[in-house]
């Protein structure tokens, strides 16, 4: 478990959020459950559960709703931005990694008597100030700069956490290796010329979507949505949802009155009686 047991949040930060609000509340409420997930794992802001990554089963449990909810809720999420993915494919959340290295900077920092980079006349930005969400830009800032007494707020605490560990740790103990920061990806259109890739048409084959016609929907919807709510962070993940939302939408799909009828007449002239009728 992890030893920081509050952290800051910024109530405006949540609302102005872009990627947040093209988001379903019922997917807002997923992610502030995610977020306490996160906020309790090692490393910090990584989707884990005792150091591993919970399945759709286990994810839906906590969230208290059925696994193909969840499923759907996750793929709004990851289609709109709200996440990110390390290599190993575990969900993390960017502004909870970039508050955690500003905070162990802080703490660093404190132990040498201050922020090196703070003088008496310089006036730093308050975190929070410039209204950049709690998911931030995929090219936003890894560090952005703190207020003095945040900072030193910061590595107090930080300080007497970090006192109490090692305390309890042994001796011989080697340090924690520090979580790797992964470069994240940039939102950008899909190119007019789009095709799926062969990886994307063995996907959409193994969930039974006709791939040349789920392709050409595809582009043609995403060329024709305006401004940002074009522009994705990763494409493969929004043809992976969007084939499973083909698939499910295909095995609910009734058929209709017309079918029912011409079916109807087949088995009649086959001397077969259908169901129903």
């Amino acid at each position: 478990m992890s030893a920081r047991r509050w952290a800051k949040f910024w109530w405006q930060d949540w609302q102005r959020d872009p990627a947040l609000r093209m988001c379903s509340l019922a997917a807002r409420g997923a992610w502030i459950e995610m977020l306490c997930l996160m906020a309790d794992a090692d490393p910090v802001g990584h989707l884990l559960v005792n150091g591993r990554s919970p399945n759709m089963r286990q994810l839906s449990a906590v969230l208290g709703c059925s696994e193909r909810e969840a499923t759907k809720l996750v793929a709004e999420l990851e289609e709109n931005g709200v996440f990110s993915r390390t290599d190993a494919g575990t969900i993390f959340s960017r502004r909870m990694v970039r508050d955690k290295a500003i905070s162990d900077e802080a703490a660093a920092n404190g132990k040498k008597g201050g922020n090196p980079n703070i003088t008496g006349k310089a006036k730093r930005k308050v975190k929070g100030e410039d209204a950049e969400g709690l998911t931030p830009s995929l090219k936003a800032n890894a560090t952005p700069p703190l207020k003095h007494q945040e900072t030193e707020a910061e590595a107090d605490t930080e300080r007497k956490n970090s006192l109490r560990e090692l305390e309890s740790a042994p001796a011989d103990a080697p340090p924690a290796p520090a979580p790797k920061s992964e470069k994240p990806k940039r939102a950008s259109r899909l190119p007019a010329d789009w095709q799926p890739t062969p990886e994307q048409i063995q996907f959409a084959e193994a969930n039974q979507v006709d791939p040349r016609r789920t392709a050409e929907v595809f582009r043609d919807y995403w060329l024709g949505v305006p401004g940002a709510k074009g522009c994705k962070a990763d494409w493969d993940a929004t043809w992976r949802n969007w084939v499973r939302r083909e698939d499910g939408m295909r095995s609910q799909a009734a058929p209709s009155k017309a079918q029912q009828r011409a079916d109807n007449a087949e088995a009649w002239k086959s001397g077969v009686m259908l169901e129903g009728y």
